[in-house]
């Protein structure tokens, strides 16, 4: 992927609009989401996704340079949405809200993935969706949060087991509702091969 991303640089610093397409096709959703995680707020999530590809565009032949283009990326994204809450006064809401899907139209275990993730505070979201949902490594996260990789490996390690409380007080709260469906537990949702399923709850915020 990086590979195609210093090559989809390489043609926008020369112009082309069509790679500036093709870059945004294929990090526009996860700039989105991380902002949107930040923010909480969907229409400042979009105003820094759109700052963010105009900062692409000036700055393709210097990002062409990066040795990893995608976390340059999520920090200028970060740092992008953190001025914005800085200098505009709009009012914020919680995560819970951001969500445009009814509880009653998803899957149960999706919509226990969204609660819990909402009662985590910022910096363990942050660190949460960095690792886990999008697949930087701990250390990587650190660079683009700005923290030392102690600090990310607790805020992970908390977070993990805050989630895990949440999904065994419910399970215990709604034993014979949980029992009724066979698919993977909240939990096992955010490690190994059920990974990619937790992350597509998080997007699916944004459609």
């Amino acid at each position: 992927m990086d590979n195609d991303i210093h090559s989809l640089l390489m043609n926008i610093a020369k112009g082309d609009m069509e790679a500036l397409g093709a870059l945004y096709d294929m990090l526009s959703v996860r700039i989105f989401n991380y902002a949107r995680m930040i923010a909480k707020n969907k229409e400042m999530a979009e105003d820094v996704t759109h700052d963010v590809f105009m900062q692409i565009l000036k700055q393709a032949a210097r990002l062409v340079k990066v040795a990893n283009p995608i976390a340059y990326i999520m920090v200028t994204t970060r740092n992008r949405t953190y001025d914005y809450l800085k200098h505009h006064s709009r009012t914020t809401i919680s995560l819970e809200d951001v969500s445009e899907v009814s509880i009653d139209s998803v899957h149960h275990d999706r919509v226990l993935i969204w609660e819990a993730f909402s009662r985590l505070d910022v910096n363990q979201q942050e660190a949460i969706y960095l690792h886990y949902f999008y697949g930087f490594t701990q250390k990587e996260a650190a660079k683009i949060i700005g923290v030392s990789l102690i600090t990310v490996k607790r805020r992970c390690a908390k977070a993990l087991s805050q989630l895990q409380s949440y999904f065994n007080q419910n399970e215990e709260e709604n034993h014979h509702e949980v029992t009724r469906y066979s698919n993977p537990r909240p939990a096992e949702l955010l490690a190994g091969q059920n990974a990619e399923r937790a992350k597509q709850v998080f997007e699916k915020q944004s459609s």
